[in-house]
């Protein structure tokens, strides 16, 4: 995930967790510096999603290693300090997450679709339904206009989610 000023935030799943590197430019060099680098329990870790920039904030939700924070939608500042995270009750497994208008949209494993505000300060929620019934909702959500896709290991379903339909 690119930052500004030449940062550039990586994460992987399956133990690896997240580093921070610094680009440096110098006459058509390029060259990068480790900033930070932590395992899933000490900071920001994503197994089947990328993180998502906004606001000056990175935003994901935690991999099955990640301790306390396991399955949680998480935010975290550039320097790797934790800022707020949904709570122990709002788990989402492994699943998919979208930034569109100001809402994150995060799909749990079970098709629970959740529906926050964008917040630098904490955890928002604003509505819940239940757009799935199977398992394994874990492919990225798809949007064009206000038409949202989603999809588990055994359907897929368009809804709604403008002016109209939210």
């Amino acid at each position: 995930v690119p930052l500004e000023d030449g940062k550039i935030f990586l994460t992987a799943g399956y133990g690896e967790g997240g580093m921070m590197i610094q680009v440096h430019e110098n006459s058509g060099t390029f060259t990068a510096e480790v900033l930070f680098k932590h395992g899933p329990k000490d900071g920001l870790a994503c197994e089947q999603q990328t993180p998502i920039y906004h606001d000056g904030l990175l935003y994901g939700i935690m991999p099955k290693d990640a301790g306390a924070l396991r399955g949680q939608f998480v935010c975290y500042r550039p320097d790797g300090s934790l800022a707020w995270s949904s709570g122990q009750s709002n788990r989402f497994g492994l699943g998919p997450f979208l930034l569109a208008d100001g809402k994150f949209y995060i799909l749990d494993d079970d098709g629970m679709l959740t529906m926050i505000r964008a917040s630098r300060d904490a955890y928002a929620p604003l509505a819940k339904a239940q757009v799935l019934h199977g398992q394994d909702a874990w492919g990225p959500i798809a949007l064009a206009g206000d038409r949202m896709l989603l999809r588990d290991s055994k359907q897929m379903v368009g809804i709604s989610v403008g002016a109209n339909g939210s």
